[in-house]
């Protein structure tokens, strides 16, 4: 079993990745009226919320929209509550909403959800964690005593479904190996990436590994051919080549932006990518919630991903001290600009 979820209210997660409408940089212009109003409503609650010095600031690139026949969402993840509180005011103040489901995870109370769940860890183990939290993401640091802890406190932090992916940099005391983790990457669906030979294709589904809640690899699909000589890759009846389907692994990503990205690799590197086999992966549990921005279609699991169950307690007597790791957690995120909402 993979570890269990906290059950959580209020996130809206199902009408987002439900609703038709899209953030504004990625709207279209819609076929029908109603498509089209919804499209200029969600214009105006992305201005309103870019108009708030604070959001702009802090937030802005983290928060997602949808619109569905007047009706808005908020999703994506804020510093605060007030935050959380301060974007429901800005987006109500826009004309035309006929009515707003927030769905925002705020930082403060997430810290303090996994903090809490990381205190049984700390008392049955006799150590200590250092946990923060930046837009989602949760850095842990601390020192353990052996590598099966270490994995536990990854995933108890990622067993509450809100947390957007878990960085470990806890160390394990004596050991040879304690390497950072690899930078975190959430491309988006539907985003180009190109090859160091200019050949491209586009992210369909992201692996996803449920011990942490992060992207360890990504299907592309593309035609792979030298796009540089047409002419060169029709077949022989002078038909596009087939299409295919590529398992690109994290650690060949350059550089990501929010709708394409560069990848350290050439398309003839074989050996650093597979390609796709459905029975490679597994469909995620239906009760499983996936890390924004991510909807339940755009998650595979790897099928020989460890079993390793672990049951979160409900209720924690005491609450734990938290720091925030603010300087490891802001070089690790700082390493590309993929957390845009």
């Amino acid at each position: 079993m993979f570890p269990e979820q906290i059950p959580q209210t209020d996130s809206g997660d199902s009408l987002r990745c439900k609703d038709s409408s899209q953030r504004v940089a990625e709207l279209q212009t819609g076929r029908n009226e109603n498509a089209q109003a919804d499209a200029n409503l969600a214009r105006e609650v992305d201005d309103a919320l870019w108009q708030d010095t604070i959001l702009r600031a802090l937030d802005y690139n983290n928060i997602g929209i949808r619109v569905s026949h007047g009706m808005v969402g908020l999703y994506g993840h804020v510093v605060t509550l007030t935050n959380r509180h301060q974007a429901e005011i800005a987006t109500r103040g826009v004309d035309g909403i006929r009515g707003l489901t927030n769905g925002l995870i705020a930082d403060d109370r997430l810290l303090s959800e996994v903090a809490t769940a990381l205190g049984s860890l700390e008392h049955s183990y006799g150590c200590k964690f250092f946990t923060g939290v930046s837009h989602g993401v949760v850095m842990l640091s601390g020192t353990v005593d052996d590598p099966a802890t270490r994995l536990l406190a990854e995933q108890y932090a990622a067993s509450n479904p809100n947390v957007r992916g878990v960085i470990n940099s806890v160390r394990v005391r004596g050991g040879d190996a304690n390497l950072p983790d690899p930078p975190f990457f959430q491309p988006y669906i539907g985003a180009e990436f190109f090859f160091l030979d200019g050949i491209s294709g586009r992210v369909r589904q992201v692996i996803i590994d449920p011990d942490n809640r992060r992207v360890a690899a990504m299907t592309l699909q593309g035609r792979f051919t030298d796009q540089r000589q047409k002419p060169m890759s029709l077949g022989n009846d002078g038909s596009p080549p087939p299409e295919r389907t590529l398992v690109i692994p994290m650690q060949a990503i350059r550089y990501l932006t929010t709708h394409s990205g560069f990848l350290n690799i050439r398309s003839t590197q074989s050996d650093q990518y597979s390609e796709f086999r459905s029975a490679d992966f597994l469909i995620p549990p239906s009760d499983w919630k996936p890390p924004y921005p991510y909807c339940p279609a755009d998650v595979l699991f790897p099928a020989k991903q460890a079993q390793a169950p672990t049951q979160v307690p409900e209720q924690i007597e005491s609450p734990v001290a938290v720091a925030l790791a603010h300087e490891v957690l802001k070089d690790e995120l700082l390493e590309n600009d993929s957390l845009g909402g």
